[in-house]
């Protein structure tokens, strides 16, 4: 902390010249130290923190391998660096470094706390603003969706809607995101929010990012298995969209079904609360589209047969066992082999496997990202005493 002096000194103004970092990776990753110093050297850069003099102590005192990162907010010319909205900045630090390794960001513990207490927005209630980019920034956390149309899809659940804005200014064109309010009716209430209220992380560029880096996590992960198979179930003897839907609700899976004045059935999404994922019919495939439903629901000579995909094989208990059995030593060989890389290998620090792990599982929060102050330096402005004049 002695490396911190000579900054606080340039300047006795700022109240609080010491910051506090945590960055909490998922106890699932499985991170090595020098991993962990690349994350933390990278987060520190890009936060404008590179040149400054900075301590990381790596803790496992909650169950899970975390790091805390203490540096000074004056630089060496006296000046203070830039605090305005660091956690926001934090946030999309930490999804651009998921991105750039090919890493995949896992539900956090907060999130999940959040999810569960979740509830729709009311609009009489008010404070309007605050419950709809609560909702929104929870559903973006937790749900992976391809799309606006699937992550709209889901806010509509909880009495929110999103949607893109389009314009040209001096030529150039731009893209805008709106959040607004809904009522238990689906219409829209009160006056919509630019995403710029909210925050970056909201915005069109990282709803863009998030949407790709969602997609790529659901299909290494095949994410869309679970949600197929289920659908493939309730299909079986398919009757009404309401038995429908209540067989698929019995498996945790919400469907929305577009239908126009007419009746028609011209769209469904498929909201899986298990493996958290939104997905458009016609995504998991021709069988799933919204004309195979509407043939289902409106057409009483059609073609079950044809329309109705074949349930898959079920495996039996053993099956599964086995299959989880050599999954476990496939990755049990991946970690020996990595371990042996790393021993062999001549440079200090390995980035070659941060792209095997998921790092980040925990976005950094808003209570996450604060200032602290140790006793030893707290520097306060005294205060002149005031002299008297003489008569």
């Amino acid at each position: 902390m002695q490396a911190f002096e000579p900054y606080i000194a340039l300047n006795s103004h700022v109240k609080k010249p010491v910051i506090h970092i945590s960055l909490n990776p998922s106890p699932k990753d499985i991170l090595s130290e020098e991993q962990m110093t690349v994350l933390a050297q990278e987060f520190m850069k890009k936060f404008g923190y590179g040149n400054q003099p900075y301590i990381v102590w790596l803790h496992e005192d909650i169950d899970r391998k975390h790091m805390h990162i203490v540096s000074v907010r004056i630089n060496e010319k006296g000046e203070k660096i830039d605090h305005n909205r660091e956690a926001i900045r934090a946030q999309n630090i930490c999804r651009e470094m998921e991105v750039k390794y090919g890493l995949h960001p896992t539900l956090g513990e907060h999130g999940e706390r959040e999810l569960v207490s979740l509830q729709k927005v009311d609009y009489p209630k008010g404070d309007v603003k605050t419950q709809v980019k609560h909702t929104a920034r929870t559903l973006l956390e937790c749900y992976n969706c391809h799309s606006l149309a699937e992550f709209n899809t889901l806010l509509n659940l909880y009495n929110v809607t999103v949607y893109e804005v389009r314009g040209n200014v001096d030529g150039n064109e731009y893209h805008g995101i709106m959040y607004g309010a809904l009522d238990d009716n689906g219409q829209q209430v009160g006056t919509p929010f630019k995403s710029s209220k909210f925050g970056k992380v909201f915005g069109y560029e990282a709803l863009q990012k998030k949407f790709a880096a969602s997609a790529e996590k659901m299909k290494k992960g095949n994410l869309s298995e679970r949600t197929r198979q289920e659908i493939t179930k309730a299909m079986q003897d398919i009757g009404t969209k309401e038995d429908f839907a209540r067989r698929l609700k019995e498996a945790d899976i919400e469907v929305v079904y577009r239908i126009n004045s007419e009746g028609h059935l011209y769209g469904t999404t498929f909201i899986d609360h298990i493996g958290r994922t939104v997905f458009n019919g016609s995504r998991l495939g021709k069988a799933f589209s919204a004309n195979v439903f509407n043939e289902l629901f409106n057409n009483p000579d059609a073609d079950r047969e044809q329309l109705i995909p074949p349930p898959e094989h079920k495996t039996s208990r053993r099956d599964r066992d086995t299959e989880r059995e050599e999954r476990q030593e496939r990755e049990e060989r991946q970690e020996q082999q990595h371990r042996r890389q790393q021993e062999t290998s001549g440079s200090l620090i390995d980035t070659s496997a941060l792209g095997a792990v998921d790092i980040f599982s925990v976005l950094m929060e808003d209570d996450h990202t604060h200032e602290y102050i140790d006793p030893a330096f707290r520097y306060g402005r005294k205060k002149k005493k005031k002299r008297r004049r003489r008569l």
